[in-house]
């Protein structure tokens, strides 16, 4: 599971692959509960999980013998298709109250009550964490399927051997 998450070297077969994808949604749902009901603080692990990411999809693209580096697109694409989705959902989610609340945040904003903004913020966060938590899955579901279906070369490419084969560590 080490090699898995925090290895960027080699290859992995697409099992490992959405193995260590489940892993990553758990965590990251975990850590998006987590900064809204235990505070911002916490919200910071999420950088924790950039690396473990980098290793999962990177190793993904070697398999298809492509470069790690379209890590980077995989993490610009999530960030705008959660804003997306997000924006889907939040009709659904957000009822007078919460549309109040966010004009209220607005007003304090404009008049220079930052705290009192930040403060609603925090309570809408409250409201809104099912859109936070099926816009992860969501969204990493889309991305997983999307890397997850690239084809494996058949042969050795420059990332190592096919994984799963004699000459490879079935356990990459």
């Amino acid at each position: 599971m080490t090699n898995l998450l925090f290895n960027p070297n080699g290859r992995i077969l697409r099992n490992r692959f959405w193995q260590g994808m489940v892993i990553m949604t758990v965590l990251s749902v975990l850590v998006a509960a987590g900064s809204v009901k235990l505070g911002f603080f916490f919200g910071l692990l999420a950088y924790a999980l950039i690396y473990p990411y980098i290793c999962v999809y990177g190793k993904r693209f070697h398999d298809a013998g492509l470069s790690a580096w379209l890590v980077l697109v995989v993490f610009v694409v999530t960030f705008i298709l959660s804003g997306i989705v997000g924006s889907m959902l939040n009709p659904f989610f957000m009822g007078a109250a919460e549309i109040a609340m966010q004009e209220e945040m607005t007003e304090r904003m404009l008049a220079g009550d930052m705290a009192g903004m930040m403060e609603g913020a925090e309570l809408l966060a409250a409201k809104l964490l099912p859109v936070t938590l099926i816009s992860t899955v969501i969204v990493n579901a889309i991305a997983a399927i999307v890397v997850g279906m690239l084809p494996t070369q058949p042969a050795e490419n420059k990332h190592g051997p096919v994984p799963g084969t004699d000459a490879a560590d079935s356990f990459s």
